[in-house]
């Protein structure tokens, strides 16, 4: 199975923007990281802070995935010098679970080498087994571990 990794266009960064802020705090509540009431707004002060120019910031690629001429997820990376870190990457619900993860990852494998990039790094919640099991398959392998515990409950 193969995807191609296509720059994002404007439309489709706006809808995965207001989608993804929302996601991303929610993630982050879920982690028992963040509030609920402070999370949306942190998720939002995240995204400018990263995203300060949408599209056009340096140093963001921002993907869409492709399978069989039809958009099934997005891929976000900050590339720089030889290294690249996955801020996000996420599949559309009915696209999961048919080998496009695998074969998204071996495509951004592919960009990594023709642009020179020696490694790729990335975050992952600690609740998310299946993009974990994905990611181990793929030879990422833990680098560290952020632990917490909530004392204001």
């Amino acid at each position: 199975m193969k995807v191609q990794l296509t720059p994002m266009n404007q439309e489709t960064f706006d809808h995965y923007y207001k989608n993804s802020v929302k996601e991303y705090a929610n993630q982050h509540v879920q982690a028992g990281n963040w509030k609920e009431e402070d999370a949306l707004q942190k998720a939002e002060n995240q995204f400018t802070d990263l995203l300060p120019a949408g599209l056009e910031t340096n140093n963001q690629k921002l993907f869409s995935i492709v399978h069989n001429e039809q958009n099934v997820g997005i891929l976000w990376i900050n590339g720089q010098e030889k290294q690249a870190f996955i801020y996000d990457i996420h599949l559309d619900d009915n696209q999961q679970g048919r080998g496009l993860g695998k074969a998204t990852m071996e495509a951004l494998d592919a960009y990594a080498i023709s642009y020179n990039i020696k490694q790729i790094g990335l975050h992952v919640f600690a609740h998310n087994h299946r993009a974990i099991s994905l990611y181990k398959k793929m030879g990422y392998h833990m680098t560290g571990h952020h632990m917490a515990k909530r004392v204001d409950i």
